[in-house]
């Protein structure tokens, strides 16, 4: 019976691992001809363990020299448990600690220690190997583990290891997998008759025969063709299984380790994480601000630079010290793909020494900006980090986005859609609980602090508009929207939804809506006009200049003129302007084609006239029953048009009132 767990090796050089795997499945690792010549193991290898109670599981068995930490770090990457394997004849050796560390950083909470070669060494010896496998265990994941004597040459104790696999199997649940399928890919192959194969653990989700699926970071898309499990064709993966994929459409040129088969559309590719960092208490040093490292995560191996969160007197830290542990962010100098709660290794950069790791929290960051961002990140690193579920992922998410539409949400949540909506739905219920608000007919959410943000901006906005134009009434939502696009955070939100969330800004008293010629426009709270004797002379000017001139409406630049006959410059464009714009906006004065002045009083004079004429409403008609020239003629009654107040029926127009 498949069951879906992963069994993986650890440990020294030649200590026997491999052998061991072969006295408990049958096969050999080692199956390329380096590996046979040199007789080390150089590449992961793979085997189905069948355990006495019928359950067949996955192991892998992974090298052990130092140079080939890599590909150690990629086997281990996807394991349930783990067998560390220490020869009794050597004993613990560098790599023995190494990989220790490294089952340790991956979170690694289960597994056994095999004391390798019983053969090979007296009760004497045995006994001694056994007391320094209690001492190097201490403090790590595998303190108190089943330390068992074993000879791969003689069998005796691998009865002993496969039953304490079964018991470390009936104390690990199986794997939730909430998101979306993620599988990273650890072998590449093309077999003829089939075409493209990789081969990878699956971290979460199911895939079935047929799926469409994406390879990431490159985006390529194809199709699942067949699936295997230790050679035996099936028809769907879930997590925690070893798997074979066929798929069509996908050249294996095109592909390498580290690389992943994902759930179409369910990934982004990154350069940019939000890590929870521990770094080893053996470590010779800790890791400094920007220090660059090496990013074991999954099967990926790449260059990255980790910057740091945590602030102490207002300044970065200048490290963080082995055996602590705090928020960071990884920034990797080529694209990845990556999964919320994925664990990873770090190494320096040089000497290639292992010195930490720890927890993707949010895969999907922007690289933090100055103090008060560091300090919000880290905030919402070390929340996730010690709750880490479904639903706080998706309120992490909206907390370092700010503003994202559900869609948005759906985007980044790397989920299926099933578990997305469950939790979607708490939150919904209770915004206020997770420190949300839901707005909108796109359904958007926007963190409270966001909105602290948001409202804080638009009364600086408003403020200095009053100061700015003490006449004015206020600003619409227009001018609010295109002001604010630096604060609308992760989703640019529609027109339709800002008003919604200035609904809500006004619901809570921070800023009032006051109706201008039909409009809302908002002003802050305690707001009145205060208009100047100044100011409204030429207001009045501008009244009655446009007036006075009748049907032969006045050119902007020529009322310009007239306002500055007696004494050139006196009265500013900019001065005018505001002047134009408090007529416009009680309704006194409109603007048409040309910079025409149009005010409320002529434009009912020209009303009744149309309503007076007994002929066809043409623009010849118009022009010749209030005597000007074409252009004016056609300009009003464009205008009327857009107003509503006439419509156009071919050549002609009729009034609509």
């Amino acid at each position: 019976m498949e069951y879906p767990f992963i069994f993986g090796t650890a440990g020294h050089i030649d200590h026997g691992k491999t052998a061991l795997v072969r006295a408990m499945t049958g096969i050999d690792c080692d199956r390329l001809e380096e590996e046979k010549r040199r007789g080390i193991t150089i590449e992961l290898g793979f085997a189905p363990l069948t355990l006495p109670c019928g359950k067949t599981v996955s192991i892998i068995d992974v090298p052990g020299h130092e140079r080939f930490i890599r590909q150690m770090a990629a086997g281990a990457a996807g394991i349930d448990a783990a067998m560390l394997v220490i020869a009794a004849s050597e004993g613990v050796m560098p790599q023995t600690r190494e990989h220790l560390d490294i089952l340790d950083i991956l979170g690694v909470k289960f597994g056994l220690v095999a004391l390798t070669k019983k053969d090979l060494v007296d009760d004497e010896t045995l006994e001694l190997a056994i007391e320094e496998v209690v001492e190097v265990t201490r403090r790590t994941c595998l303190e108190g583990a089943p330390i068992i004597p074993v000879s791969s040459v003689t069998r005796e104790g691998v009865s002993r290891i496969l039953e304490e696999i079964e018991k470390i199997i009936d104390k690990i649940p199986l794997r939730k997998g909430f998101g979306a399928f993620f599988l990273p890919i650890d072998r590449i192959f093309s077999k003829k008759g089939l075409g493209t194969v990789v081969t990878g653990t699956s971290y979460q989700g199911s895939i079935s025969v047929g799926d469409e699926v994406a390879i990431m970071p490159c985006g390529t898309v194809g199709k699942v063709r067949a699936l295997q499990t230790h050679g035996a064709n099936i028809t769907s993966v879930t997590a925690g299984q070893r798997a074979a994929i066929n798929l069509s459409s996908v050249s294996h040129d095109h592909l390498e380790r580290g690389d992943a088969v994902c759930a179409k559309g369910a990934f982004i590719a990154t350069d940019c994480m939000n890590t929870w960092l521990r770094i080893l208490p053996s470590a010779p040093k800790g890791v400094t601000h920007w220090q660059r490292v090496r990013l074991h995560v999954g099967t990926a191996d790449v260059i990255a630079r980790v910057s740091l969160l945590s602030m102490e007197g207002g300044k970065k830290k200048a490290a963080i010290p082995p055996g602590s542990e705090g928020p960071s962010q990884i920034l990797t100098e080529s694209k990845i793909v990556v999964t919320a709660g994925q664990r990873f290794v770090i190494r320096f950069y040089s000497p290639l020494i292992t010195i930490g790791g720890g927890r993707i929290m949010l895969p999907n960051a922007e690289a933090a900006k100055g103090k008060h961002q560091r300090e919000a990140k880290a905030n919402i690193i070390t929340e996730l980090s010690g709750d880490f579920g479904s639903a706080q992922l998706l309120v992490a998410i909206l907390h370092d986005k700010g503003i994202l539409s559900v869609a948005g949400l759906f985007a980044l949540s790397q989920m299926d859609k099933r578990t997305f909506e469950e939790n979607l739905r708490l939150l919904s219920a209770a915004p206020d609980t997770y420190g949300l608000l839901e707005f909108g007919s796109s359904r958007n959410f926007i963190s409270s602090d966001t909105f602290d943000k948001v409202v804080h901006s638009v009364l600086r906005l408003l403020k200095n508009f009053h100061t700015r134009y003490p006449e004015r009434a206020g600003i619409d939502a227009e001018r609010l929207y295109t002001s604010l696009e630096d604060v609308q955070g992760g989703d640019k939100i529609t027109l339709g939804d800002f008003k919604e969330l200035l609904c809500l800004i006004v619901a809570r008293n921070s800023i009032a809506a006051v109706a201008v010629q039909g409009k809302t426009c908002y002003k802050a709270v305690g707001f009145n006009q205060s208009l100047d004797k100044k100011f409204m002379d030429l207001v009045e000017r501008i009244r009655d200049e446009s007036v006075a001139a009748g049907f032969n409406l006045v050119k902007l630049s020529d009322l310009e003129e007239k306002l500055n006959a007696s004494t050139p410059g006196a009265v500013s464009p900019s001065y005018i302007k505001r002047a134009m714009k408090y007529l416009r906006e009680n309704d006194d004065l409109k603007i048409l084609e040309g910079e025409l002045l149009f005010p409320r009083k002529t434009q009912e004079q020209v009303l009744k006239v149309l309503a007076s004429m007994d002929c066809d409403i043409t623009v010849a008609a118009l022009r010749d029953s209030i005597g000007v020239n074409r252009k004016y003629s056609l300009a009003i009654l464009d205008f009327l048009d857009s107003q509503g107040l006439t419509k156009r029926v071919g050549d002609k127009r009729v009034l609509t009132e």
